[in-house]
């Protein structure tokens, strides 16, 4: 780590750390409040499972979710810098610069409250 301060400092540029993430998509089939509704044995309909529940049961747009999940992705820093199918379903590689240990346990750490104590009567 000072080692990198020092090069900073005599204006020698540091090469960059990266960290990387690793996603692979998997296909799953939508949810059926029908199917559901069966396990349950009937006790709920499937129109009463749907309406209850419907960001489990509505129909989902694929590519605004993976549209989502990549936005969140971005804004933690990640980027989205290769993708290669395996067995038909696409892996993902993300990188994003390394954060600093120090960096990052100095951004955690917050003042510790002070103890007050209170004496015992004797």
């Amino acid at each position: 780590m000072f080692q990198r301060l020092r090069q900073r400092l005599r204006g020698t540029p540091v090469q960059p750390l990266w960290e990387y993430k690793v996603v692979q998509l998997v296909a799953q089939p939508p949810a059926s409040p029908e199917d559901a509704s069966r396990k349950l044995g009937g006790s709920l309909s499937a129109e009463a499972l749907r309406s209850q529940f419907p960001e489990y049961y509505a129909h989902q747009n694929g590519r605004r979710q993976i549209n989502d999940f990549l936005n969140s992705l971005g804004a933690d820093g990640w980027e989205l810098v290769q993708v290669q199918q395996i067995a038909d379903l696409p892996l993902m590689v993300f990188k994003r610069p390394k954060r600093l240990a120090a960096t990052a346990n100095l951004a955690k750490q917050e003042p510790e409250p002070e103890e007050h104590h209170a004496q015992q009567p004797r």
